[in-house]
């Protein structure tokens, strides 16, 4: 396997584990009362897996797009 590939293959990996835990936390939030201080917690988590989605899956685009080259 080579480099890009490598890169490829990380970066989905990286994306599929941060969306694995977003579920894992919208399955939590969905058992808790609105009164629950967690939700709050769980909610500021997801937020910032959310935000780090984004570059990841620019990332692995242009990933993709050096690979059709």
């Amino acid at each position: 396997m080579d480099e890009l590939e490598e890169d490829i293959r990380a970066t989905a990996q990286s994306i599929e584990a941060d969306a694995d835990r977003l579920a894992a936390i919208e399955d939590e939030k969905k058992t808790l009362e609105s009164s629950d201080p967690r939700l709050l917690e769980l909610s500021r988590e997801a937020e910032l897996i959310s935000k780090r989605l984004v570059p990841k899956t620019v990332a692995e685009r242009a990933l993709a797009a050096e690979g059709q080259r």
